[in-house]
């Protein structure tokens, strides 16, 4: 990491790189995460921010579930009465241990009090540099963060690697078709869309890329990451 072109942005980076980048670390030159729970920090080529992100500057609940591990906890509440409604054919998709386990790992188990921020807010108060790429894993707050950030998404990023639900497993967010129809209007265009994975297969991991992307060298280092290169 630090000699590539890739400048990125990792919301809800608990642990290492997310796939595909932490097999091509190299092409990174600097690093921004985002994880409220996690300490800040600072390296040459890694910041790290315990900050969370909304589409505006507020405060709001953060909903923490039993999960694995602490994973499930959002901003947004389960959608109990949607699962308990629809379990029967739920429980036909994707990984039945998931399925079976769903409600006992989706118990609430605390509720935090955060102070929220907007991406566009925050970059401007970090060292001037263009980031081209903005991976998102936010519990179905994707589209409130991605509102947060039209600055940058109107500037220097290029791609976007999104976790977005095609089922509302919690209450109110933005389904992927949704999602994928708002960054139509900043020239974003669903280039790659991995399989369903997690409880009921309800998600994705979705690529986005403007179609300018491939005439810099820049844009064709993440085409070439995510298998997308001519």
């Amino acid at each position: 990491m630090g000699r590539g072109a890739v400048n990125l942005i990792d919301i809800g980076s608990v642990g290492k790189l997310p796939a595909p980048w932490n097999q091509h670390s190299q092409r990174i030159r600097h690093l921004l995460k985002f994880e409220p729970r996690d300490a800040a920090a600072q390296t040459p080529h890694i910041t790290t921010l315990s900050v969370a992100l909304w589409r505006e500057e507020a405060e709001r609940d953060f909903y923490i579930y039993q999960g694995l591990q602490g994973s499930g906890s959002s901003l947004y509440l389960q959608n109990y009465d949607y699962v308990r409604d629809h379990y029967a054919a739920l429980s036909q998709r994707g990984d039945p241990a998931l399925a079976a386990t769903w409600f006992e790992r989706s118990q609430l188990v605390s509720t935090e009090r955060l102070a929220c921020r907007t991406l566009d807010t925050i970059l401007l108060e970090q060292p001037s540099r263009p980031y081209h790429l903005l991976k998102i894993d936010a519990q179905g707050a994707e589209y409130d963060i991605l509102r947060g950030a039209e600055q940058l998404l109107r500037g220097d990023c290029l791609a976007l690697q999104l976790e977005l639900f095609t089922l509302p497993l919690y209450m109110g967010i933005r389904l992927l078709p949704e999602v994928q129809a708002y960054l139509a209007d900043f020239g974003f265009a669903l280039v790659k869309q991995y399989p369903a994975h997690g409880t009921f297969a309800s998600q994705h991991e979705c690529v986005f890329m403007k179609a300018d992307a491939a005439t810099s060298t820049v844009g064709r280092a993440i085409q070439a990451v995510y298998g997308l290169a001519h």
